[in-house]
């Protein structure tokens, strides 16, 4: 028998997970057993003493405390059971004050103390706090009328048992030492797991850190392995597209370029999203025209349209035509590049359509939505809660293939939540797909320009830079090169970081091309070098970072604030241009 109660109660311990609530459970376990024994032996005692309503009383408490102690072992819930006690152990103190000639006695008051820890140790403290209320107030009421006003109920005719009285006090001194050793106990248990458990996430953290910085020196050194071939490729093949090539020539060339541009793409949505994973990524706010963005789009991917034989529709309310908006362009278009070009990619046959249409205006905020809808392969029910996550790959019925979205999705719902808005999409299997996000973006007016600048001028402008190249790679001096020279300019060239500042403390620059990764001298370093210089138009030669690393890493460097700029391999001519034509601008401007 005793076995069997002994597996019982281990085996109710095992159904909780904490340390605290085992405890509470053998509090609560140890005092029904204390109580059913104590009451056992004080029914001996009137039975063979004093056979009066002390005896009614006990036989009762007797049958109550046993019969709670069963219901622990008949799978009823332990804070249940813990209620019923302290009712039980409440009618034994008011039973005391009720019919005890000396009712408020040391054994009263260890029964109140009982209740008072046992309520809040078992129970929690809203309990512990009721049951204590309920048991030191009528307590303190009676003590109060009989100390001060000599007042003693007339029903209160019993007088106390001295054998029962004192084995009672020695047997609630014991269980009061016991609960509070117990319970600290499994305190002092539960700390130290909760120490070690912080001690685990401490170490969890310290490696999921090292990973995360493993991962960015990684994708760091990639970056700069791709980029470098890369902005070969694409820089040459710019330039061969600006040498008026035979029709046959510039039809591969035009190939050549659309798929380096696809490759550059797809390194841009890995950075892209490890800033985003990082939370670094951040809104770069201009002002540009909403429908040249759409064209733009438009016409980047009509190529890829065009190849698959599908129809790419672009359809713009003519309230959004010729206004100027304020916001982040490059991340508008890689938004609708990610959509657009991922349902060109799920689209076998049938259309690809991207609208854009005035929602709500609000003084000079406009609420623009946007759509991407296709006809393709559509999302099965059961894969749509997966559709953003990174590399996702759904298996379709109809044909039994798996087809990867690749990053785009999960980039371009990170991109339209940083930008305060929500991505959702429609979609049905074997019926198409539609993507649906709305922007608030800023109206602006834009004086209109008297002419349009010529290439002419804007050359004009920047012939008269001096431009010294620091740069160790010859393909790459080469495509920089072969750029500049479209615009009149000519540069000097050093191979290192060292050579650089040499070249400098020679002759004055007005631009410094600077790769960061070089022999001898690195370009943090040399830039470093520069901003020491005595001579003050030399210190503050404006140097461009041109570099192939990941953004995120050139942006937390420490030394970063010594560059005035930076351009990522492979760059646009265009963007080069812009660079040059702010830098001529600065120069233009007098010193204050």
């Amino acid at each position: 028998m005793f076995n069997f109660f002994l597996k019982r109660y281990n085996a109710i311990l095992r159904m909780e997970a904490g340390f605290l609530n085992r405890a509470r459970i053998g509090i609560l376990v140890q005092l029904l057993l204390a109580f059913s024994a104590l009451s056992i032996f004080l029914f001996i005692l009137y039975f063979f003493q004093e056979r009066n309503i002390l005896l009614y009383r006990i036989s009762i408490l007797m049958v109550l405390f046993i019969f709670g102690l069963v219901m622990i072992f008949l799978n009823i819930p332990w804070k249940k059971v813990g209620h019923y006690f302290i009712i039980c152990l409440t009618c034994f103190i008011w039973s005391n004050l009720l019919f005890l000639k000396d009712g408020i006695n040391l054994v009263t008051v260890q029964y109140v103390m009982m209740i008072v820890t046992g309520g809040y140790y078992i129970l929690g403290s809203r309990w512990g706090l009721v049951y204590s209320l309920i048991n030191t107030i009528p307590v303190a009421l009676l003590f109060t009328l009989q100390q001060f006003y000599d007042v003693s109920l007339l029903w209160a005719t019993q007088s106390v048992n001295i054998y029962a009285h004192n084995f009672s006090i020695v047997i609630n001194f014991i269980l009061l030492i016991f609960i509070h050793y117990f319970f600290f106990r499994a305190f002092k248990k539960t700390s130290w797991k909760e120490q070690r458990l912080t001690a685990n996430l401490k170490r969890s953290l310290l490696s999921a850190k090292k990973i995360a910085q493993d991962k960015t020196n990684f994708l760091s050194t990639m970056s700069h392995e791709l980029r470098t071939p890369l902005n070969a490729v694409i820089g040459m093949t710019n330039v061969l597209l600006e040498n008026n090539p035979k029709p046959e020539q510039k039809e591969n060339l035009e190939i050549l370029h659309f798929s380096a541009e696809n490759l550059m793409a797809t390194i841009n949505d890995i950075l892209s999203f490890n800033r985003l994973d990082a939370g670094m990524e951040k809104l770069e706010q201009t002002s540009f025209r909403l429908d040249t963005l759409l064209a733009n789009v438009y016409g980047a991917l009509k190529i890829r349209s065009s190849a698959k034989g599908i129809e790419f529709l672009l359809e713009t309310d003519d309230r959004l035509k010729e206004i100027t908006v304020y916001g982040d362009q490059s991340r508008l278009t890689q938004i609708l590049f990610n959509l657009a070009g991922n349902a060109i990619k799920f689209t076998q046959e049938g259309f690809v359509k991207i609208t854009v249409s005035l929602e709500n205006t609000i003084k000079d905020a406009l609420t623009v939505k946007f759509e991407v809808t296709d006809s393709g392969i559509g999302i099965p029910k059961d894969q749509v809660p997966s559709i953003f996550e990174p590399y996702f790959r759904a298996k379709h019925r109809n044909n039994r293939q798996y087809h990867g979205t690749g990053l785009g999705l999960s980039i371009a719902r990170r991109l339209v939540d940083l930008h305060g808005g929500k991505l959702t999409f429609d979609s049905k299997e074997g019926s198409g797909t539609t993507f649906r996000f709305t922007l608030v973006l800023i109206k602006v007016e834009v004086a209109k320009e008297v002419s349009a600048r010529t290439s002419a001028e804007t050359a004009a402008e920047i012939n008269h830079l001096r431009i010294l190249i620091a740069e160790d790679n010859l393909i790459n001096v080469m495509v920089l090169q072969k750029t500049i020279a479209r615009w009149g300019l000519k540069a000097d060239v050093a191979e290192n970081g060292q050579l650089a500042v040499e070249a400098l403390l020679a002759k004055n620059y007005d631009v410094i091309f600077m790769d960061i990764n070089m022999p001898v001298m690195d370009g943090f370093e040399a830039s470093r070098e520069i901003r020491k210089m005595d001579d003050a138009e030399k210190s503050s030669v404006y140097i461009i970072a041109i570099t192939a690393s990941i953004g995120i890493s050139i942006e937390l460097h420490p030394e970063f604030h010594y560059l005035d700029d930076f351009l990522l391999k492979p760059f646009y001519p265009e963007d080069l241009q812009l660079k040059l034509e702010q830098i001529a601008l600065l120069r233009s401007k007098p010193a204050k």
